[in-house]
């Protein structure tokens, strides 16, 4: 009985790499390095100090348009992803988020789904099991009538610090379902940055049912100390906004 178990789980795991083989490989279009120092930090800081002063003295207006011309002005924290501008999420965005597990909170910290769907650098959804997480995935829904979206951004790995990155395993191969059929594998690059993959435009589905997008890990780059897979977020961009 054993060995017939045995051989079931090998047929399985082979089937299973034969299919992700059989996958079209997708690879960044665009990649954006994430720079989160305490420098950068104090300047936005300082610069939201100086807009909200009246009367600046002329060394003060000086320093508030350097800040400007570097930062723009809509930038509240050095750990919004997006800024304040308008932006494909002023009209789309999933209404719903899920994943197959989740790392345990520790320290008043949690590591939930919701993590990689807030928009903020400081936090990650980090899977949960024993091991590097192979087959966990995240899953986003959205309405038919939502933007469609042509553009998926993912900050790989736990991003709030050199330490957190350097530690925590980072996706190496993420595999695509949208509507529940394999779309192919988004082929990540380890390094602490935004990384762009333009695959089509999904959404507004014909027979008028949500739009799913499941991001299953499938590969990893292994972190320094801990064997936690972190995706800090996927976010989209696309048309039908402005």
């Amino acid at each position: 009985m054993k060995n017939l178990m045995l051989t079931a789980f090998f047929i399985l795991t082979a089937s299973s790499i034969f299919a992700q083989n059989e996958l079209k490989n997708y690879f960044p279009s665009r990649i954006n390095k994430v720079n989160l120092t305490a420098k950068i930090d104090n300047e936005i800081k300082r610069q939201n100090e100086l807009l909200a002063k009246k009367n600046l003295t002329a060394a003060e207006q000086k320093e508030l348009n350097v800040l400007l011309e570097k930062y723009g002005e809509v930038v509240e924290s050095m750990w919004d992803i997006i800024g304040g501008g308008c932006s494909w999420y002023c009209a789309g965005g999933n209404y719903k988020i899920k994943a197959s597990s989740s790392l345990n909170a520790e320290k008043g910290i949690d590591y939930q789904a919701k993590n990689a769907n807030d928009l903020d650098y400081q936090t990650a959804w980090v899977e949960g099991k024993s091991d590097e997480g192979i087959g966990e995935y995240v899953e986003y829904s959205f309405k038919n009538n939502s933007p469609r979206i042509t553009r998926i951004i993912i900050s790989n790995g736990y991003m709030k610090s050199d330490a957190a990155w350097k530690n925590n395993n980072r996706v190496k191969k993420i595999k695509l379902s949208i509507n529940g059929k394999p779309f192919g594998i988004l082929n990540l690059e380890d390094s602490k940055t935004d990384q762009s993959f333009e695959l089509g435009t999904f959404g507004h589905n014909k027979n008028g049912t949500d739009l799913v997008l499941k991001f299953e890990i499938a590969a990893v780059y292994k972190g320094d100390k801990f064997n936690d897979t972190a995706i800090t977020e996927i976010y989209f961009d696309g048309v039908d906004v402005h």
